[in-house]
């Protein structure tokens, strides 16, 4: 019996709905050990990079350039949603 894959599409932009169809395509699943090894450090990596994001993002928000804490008004946030 062959195997349905569903995919995302949008647009142009498409993806495979499995998360496994991506992880067995990208590590050898013969060889467990490697495979988590190295899925291990991209999600660390990954990991460590969203951290470094949040954290600049947040440093922004708190301070404006002439050191007064920053904030986003409710308007600019209500304007942008139409």
């Amino acid at each position: 019996m062959p195997s349905q894959e569903s995919v995302y599409v949008n647009g142009q932009f498409s993806e495979p709905m499995s998360a496994q169809h991506n992880f067995s395509e990208q590590y050898d699943l013969e060889d467990p050990a490697t495979a988590m090894s190295s899925y291990n450090r991209v999600m660390h990596q990954h990991t460590k990079q969203q951290l470094a994001t949040a954290t600049n993002s947040a440093a922004r928000r708190r301070t404006t350039s002439n050191g007064k804490t920053g904030s986003i008004s409710s308007e600019s946030s209500v304007g942008s949603l139409t």
